[in-house]
């Protein structure tokens, strides 16, 4: 319908507005209610969810659970919204205590509406039908890996089940990798435009204790907030990136060798070799040493170099027509 875009993009920045002035819908620490994103971001994505509670076919779905602070305060704020949540809890769980804690919080505050969903986002996304039942998804709260590829898998996957007004909420935009991804897919996909972009100056913990409790009521460690704009009302505005791409490129040069997945851990070596830290230097490669035996030799038979991993692929193949 003409105009009813207009005036949704309308109704989302003044929601953003009114979470930039800072007047929260409600106070996580009241629910002693913990999490990893700004106080900003979570009253952004609470505000965004009321905006399609009165809409039967809409929904809320989020990447990246961890102890379900979003996807609690989602919930309560829009309690006619079915709220969806997807982590496997493979990483930042040492004790593997975040799910139980997810799960905990949900009955404690009774948000029948919340759904968790305990898979790998990827294979999740995949089969996503089946829990959305229908529903588009209106809001979009992208929190999981933020490396470039998974942050493109996240938008890319889920494209066909937005809603005509999804509003797409990115975490952790801090990042050079979520950036550049958020950047290539706006390029690519003129009907959404970004709204909104927030950033702090270093990740929560490069930050003093007095920095981190002042961003901590901010967005954190940024946001890009992307819109469905299929009227082309919003200007062209797109995530500031660095030109030179050499990180990028050397992704292609480390996962081609030997021994790629031991790169974090030789870069830590190489670190303290470079810096003269001779006690972090022995730490860091008793790491990298453990971390190529917990490998049991799965890298040994590789070649030095240029690994392609094509091994087994069809030499060549065709596409079947249908009702051939």
């Amino acid at each position: 319908m003409a105009g009813s875009n207009r005036k949704f993009l309308e109704s989302v920045q003044a929601a953003l507005t009114e979470t930039e002035q800072g007047k929260l819908v409600a106070d996580r620490a009241q629910g002693s209610l913990s999490g990893l994103s700004g106080a900003k971001t979570v009253d952004a994505l609470q505000r965004l969810a009321r905006l399609f509670e009165g809409d039967a076919t809409a929904c809320y779905l989020e990447i990246g659970v961890y102890r379900g602070l979003t996807l609690v305060m989602a919930a309560l704020a829009a309690p006619g919204l079915p709220c969806f949540g997807i982590d496997n809890f493979a990483t930042l769980d040492p004790k593997g205590e975040n799910k139980k804690i997810a799960n905990e919080r949900i009955r404690k505050f009774k948000v029948d509406n919340a759904t968790l969903i305990d898979s790998d986002f990827e294979a999740a996304l995949a089969g996503i039908d089946v829990p959305l039942l229908g529903r588009k998804i209106g809001v979009y709260f992208v929190d999981g890996p933020h490396d470039y590829r998974s942050q493109m898998v996240c938008l890319l996957a889920v494209k066909r089940h937005l809603h005509d007004n999804a509003v797409i909420v990115v975490d952790d935009a801090n990042y050079p990798d979520v950036r550049h991804a958020n950047r290539d897919f706006l390029v690519a996909h003129p009907d959404f435009k970004l709204l909104f972009e927030a950033y702090s100056p270093a990740h929560p913990t490069n930050m003093t204790a007095v920095e981190r409790r002042r961003w901590e009521q901010d967005w954190l460690n940024g946001v890009n907030l992307l819109v469905r704009d299929p009227e082309n009302l919003l200007a062209d505005m797109l995530p500031p990136v660095d030109a030179d791409r050499t990180l990028y490129f050397n992704e292609w040069l480390v996962h081609r060798l030997r021994r790629a997945e031991l790169a974090p851990e030789a870069v830590l070596l190489a670190d303290a070799i470079v810096t003269g830290d001779k006690a972090t230097e022995k730490t860091a490669r008793e790491k990298l040493l453990a971390r190529h035996d917990g490998l049991a030799g799965a890298t040994d038979q590789r070649f030095a170099d240029r690994n392609t991993y094509s091994t087994g692929l069809p030499d060549a193949r065709f596409n079947v027509l249908r009702g051939s």
